[in-house]
């Protein structure tokens, strides 16, 4: 008897179940109806906005940061020690460039180089 009780429970589980999936279904069929059928919303163009005017200066290009980056690795380059990073990029940079030598009681190496002003070089140099 308890056997039947407990069969019948799942039966009723599985019926409400079923139950529970197709009105999910009927709904979302329904929900789909609705929105293919009702009146599209009015879009109305927007106002075109008013172009801003940018001003751009065209000006040379300006090395001072090439030129600040290179002589920072040269200085904190070491011609005994090709193989460091500050070494293989002053050599990448400028590949004509022999790296500096020791100097005998000189600083070990630079700490930072600030550009303090730019001159123009005439063609010739």
């Amino acid at each position: 008897m308890a056997a039947d009780a407990r069969l019948e429970a799942m039966r009723r589980h599985i019926r409400l179940s079923r139950l529970a999936v197709l009105t999910t279904i009927a709904a979302d069929l329904i929900a789909l109806g609705v929105a293919t059928t009702s009146t599209p919303p009015t879009v109305e163009a927007a106002t075109p906005a008013k172009p801003n005017t940018v001003r751009t200066t065209v000006s040379a290009a300006d090395p001072a940061g090439y030129v600040q980056l290179l002589v920072s690795a040269w200085l904190r380059s070491n011609a005994d020690d090709a193989t460091s990073a500050q070494a293989r990029l002053a050599q990448s940079m400028a590949p004509d460039v022999e790296l500096p030598q020791p100097a005998a009681g000189g600083q070990p190496t630079a700490q930072f180089v600030t550009a303090v002003r730019r001159v123009r070089a005439s063609r010739g140099r």
